[in-house]
């Protein structure tokens, strides 16, 4: 009796997902700066809108800039670090503060006249409304009847 042994790697798959969604909607663009933050964003689809949420804890709506440029839509923003004196004692510092920016190329239908910016409790909800797709509709077409002329030899 001859044995085969399959080797499964699920990190494998994982990371072939995590590529596969990477170059449907855009990688996380990974800051050169490490002051420069990567923006995690969901990107769902719901009623025929497409949805793009983004966490942007401590960021005032006001000062978050979001365009759509040749069909890519850029959210860029920055946290402020607040000040300290020179008397400030630091003991632990995990909050990440500066610029970030993340792009996402969007599909093609799309109504980019009808986008709207939601913002609520830090996260940002971007919903590009598609574009109805035409239903084929019938065409009748008429059948005209042309006569033969009569044959004068006959």
């Amino acid at each position: 009796m001859m044995r085969t042994l399959v080797n499964m790697n699920p990190s494998h798959e994982v990371r072939t997902m995590e590529e596969i969604f990477d170059q449907l909607f855009g990688a996380p663009i990974r800051p050169a700066n490490p002051q420069v933050g990567v923006l995690p964003i969901d990107v769902v689809e719901q009623e025929g809108t497409l949805k793009i949420r983004a966490a942007v804890p401590g960021i005032d709506p006001n000062e978050l800039e979001i365009q759509i440029e040749k069909n890519v839509l850029t959210i860029r923003g920055e946290v402020k670090h607040e000040a300290e004196n020179s008397e400030t004692k630091v003991y632990r510092r995990e909050v990440s503060y500066g610029a970030f920016s993340r792009s996402v190329r969007l599909p093609e239908n799309l109504d980019l006249n009808n986008v709207q910016a939601d913002f609520k409790n830090g996260i940002v909800t971007i919903s590009l409304p598609r574009i109805p797709e035409e239903k084929p509709k019938a065409i009748k077409i008429n059948i005209r009847s042309i006569e033969e002329p009569a044959n004068p030899e006959n």
